[in-house]
């Protein structure tokens, strides 16, 4: 017997997948946000002059490059007991982190060494030279890759769904068994997660140009 394609299904339960997309969209931002901050840090660390603070950041990166996200999940979510949302929040985090370190370093050193002697030349602190001279150039030149990284994020939380957190993929599951419409469900979320990344890509290209437009 063929499968009989029922797509009314998507509406009655477009409550549920709006519910994803917006706890997804909420999930990607706060761990991007995290992401850049603790990625800057770390990054900044691997361009310093003192040894030991290059090396623990190399082995940051390296650690969390290399083991996966639902990995550092269920290490959080299990190992510390942590709540769903707050165990995806750091581990998507922690593992992007590394990523964006190795974009914020590459950033510092493609920037004139010039510039930084200068400015502590005339008097600037590290501190200023570095907040004031060096990482305002650094974003603008590693947004592209910033974007990208947000977008894996968006993807990334789908892990999510392993420990039962609410996000899009999840709604994936609860219309699957509730209504045995699997590749439907399976095909709007799909769509939903193209749509959510090329839209975010779209976005922040358009900010990026009026960031250049106005520099």
């Amino acid at each position: 017997m063929a499968y009989q394609y029922d797509w009314t299904v998507l509406w009655q339960y477009r409550a549920a997948l709006w519910q994803g997309v917006v706890f997804t969209l909420q999930l990607s931002i706060a761990a991007m946000a995290l992401s850049v901050i603790a990625g800057t840090v770390v990054g900044v660390m691997r361009v310093l002059p003192v040894r030991v603070l290059r090396d623990v950041s190399f082995l940051y990166v390296e650690v969390m490059r290399n083991v996966p996200s639902l990995v550092k999940l269920f290490f959080f979510y299990f190992a510390f007991g942590m709540n769903a949302f707050t165990a995806t929040l750091l581990a998507l985090t922690l593992h992007q982190a590394a990523y964006i370190a190795d974009v914020v370093r590459a950033g510092i050193q493609s920037l004139p060494k010039g510039q930084a002697e200068a400015a502590l030349a005339s008097g600037l602190s590290f501190r200023q030279t570095l907040t004031a001279v060096i990482l305002p150039q650094t974003f603008r030149i590693i947004l592209p890759p910033l974007i990208t990284n947000f977008i894996e994020i968006v993807k990334n939380s789908s892990i999510g769904v392993t420990v039962g957190l609410t996000e899009l993929t999840f709604q994936t599951q609860l219309i699957n068994s509730e209504t045995f419409r699997g590749f439907e469900a399976a095909t709007a979320v799909t769509v939903i997660y193209v749509l959510m990344t090329l839209g975010t890509r779209v976005a922040m290209l358009q900010a990026e140009r009026r960031l250049r437009y106005h520099i």
